[in-house]
């Protein structure tokens, strides 16, 4: 129990201290997604404004993710070495530069600078924010705790991908909710400066068994458990990069309005929020990690399928049920966050998450420009899609025929 004589914090003050705690990791959780999201969203306005390709747009979207994936192992390691505190404020004023020079930018070169400034600022919080919630959350309340906090990547979605139709169509352009969602990170920052706490004796006691950094990395990367996640996981951000394209796909190929694919991104976006909650007490419900994660993931194939096909003359209401849909099954992601540490050997977990999360990030960032490429050379959306929908097909066979049952057991089991 947090509150107990090894934290020196009361068990009262401990419950309000983590509930504020979580409060306060959601906010910066809730702007970096909507970062995260804002050059995905403003596609057509991007192509429109820079006069880019499909294929360069792609880039610009993958700039973030191509170093965000990449900083996922060093963000552990930096978070052992410094803690989650001071790892979480010092790359965040980082994403402080890249959002203001992002909005200030008029020109190709200067915004993807600031995806990438961007996309370091935010790779080191995910990893670190999971550490403080753990290190902080009883048992019995961490897995929802994490659901809590991976929910409000959802509402960060939400706002960028309806945010900036909305901010088109009442204010005439997108930099002004760009900037306002800039004032709350700064805000955000200062309030993590005084809320945030490293419990430095477990962290002391970490450290102390851990061993050297490339022992654990190469003691990982050599456990067979971790290689169907990494699988499963880069497959999985197949569906993140449709959801990057989604507006101008619909736009281009069903006849949608900017605001209307506005409706139905949007839709999606938050479907995250009741997803990453309600899956992860599904799987606490059933008493497994396996059966929620091979069943939502079918379902999400099973709702691509019908969006790719649906008729464009089907109602907008359609599609912003199946966007909803969508969204609300691939938030079987949020299970690895429970499934690796339950796998893998206490003192490698943390890096075998930062592996496992990198290398989908970096898939995504990888196929995201391949995804425009194919449309740019082959005139449509045709080829593109098929390469997403395959890697869905291939998501639910892995988890059902690779991954095992770990719910409950630990490492050694």
């Amino acid at each position: 129990m947090c509150g107990d004589s090894e934290s020196g914090i009361p068990l009262e003050k401990s419950r309000h201290y983590v509930a504020i705690l979580l409060a306060s990791i959601c906010v910066t959780y809730f702007v970096e997604n909507f970062l995260r999201s804002a050059a995905g969203a403003l596609t057509p306005i991007l192509i429109d404004e820079l006069g880019i390709s499909h294929g360069a747009m792609g880039l610009l979207v993958s700039a973030y993710f191509f170093v965000y994936g990449l900083m996922q192992l060093p963000s552990g390691i930096l978070s052992d070495t410094f803690g989650a505190k001071k790892t979480i404020l010092g790359f965040t004023a980082l994403t402080v530069v890249g959002v203001f020079l992002f909005w200030v930018s008029r020109s190709y070169s200067l915004l993807f600078v600031a995806q990438l400034l961007v996309g370091i600022g935010c790779s080191t919080f995910y990893i670190n924010a999971v550490k403080l919630v753990s290190t902080w959350f009883p048992a019995n309340r961490k897995a929802t705790a994490i659901g809590i906090l991976s929910a409000s990547s959802g509402l960060g979605n939400f706002v960028s991908y309806m945010g900036f139709p909305i901010a088109m169509e009442a204010l005439g352009g997108w930099r002004s909710l760009y900037l306002g969602m800039s004032v709350i990170l700064v805000v955000n920052w200062v309030m993590n400066f005084f809320i945030l706490k490293d419990r430095e004796q477990l962290q002391a006691s970490y450290h102390a068994g851990r061993g050297s950094t490339l022992k654990s990395v190469s003691s990982v990367l050599r456990d067979r458990r971790i290689y169907p996640f990494l699988a499963g996981y880069i497959l999985a951000s197949t569906g993140w990069v449709f959801m990057n394209w989604v507006t101008q796909y619909l736009m281009d190929v069903k006849g949608f309005t900017y605001f209307q694919v506005g409706q139905i991104a949007s839709v999606g976006t938050i479907a995250g929020i009741p997803g990453c909650i309600i899956v992860a007490s599904v799987s606490d419900r059933l008493r497994s990690r396996k059966l929620p994660l091979v069943g939502f993931a079918s379902l999400y194939t099973a709702a691509l399928a019908v969006f790719f096909f649906l008729p464009a003359s089907a109602p907008l209401a359609v599609y912003m049920a199946l966007s909803f849909t969508l969204n609300f099954c691939i938030s079987f992601w949020v299970l690895f966050f429970s499934m690796i540490p339950e796998t893998l050997p206490a003192e490698t977990a943390a890096i075998g998450l930062g592996i496992v999360n990198g290398a989908g990030t970096i898939g995504f960032s990888v196929i995201a420009p391949v995804y425009g490429a194919l449309v740019d050379v082959t005139g449509g959306y045709g080829a593109s899609n098929m390469m997403i929908l395959g890697a869905a097909v291939a998501t639910p066979l892995i988890f059902g025929l690779l991954v095992k049952e770990c719910y409950g057991q630990s490492p050694e089991e």
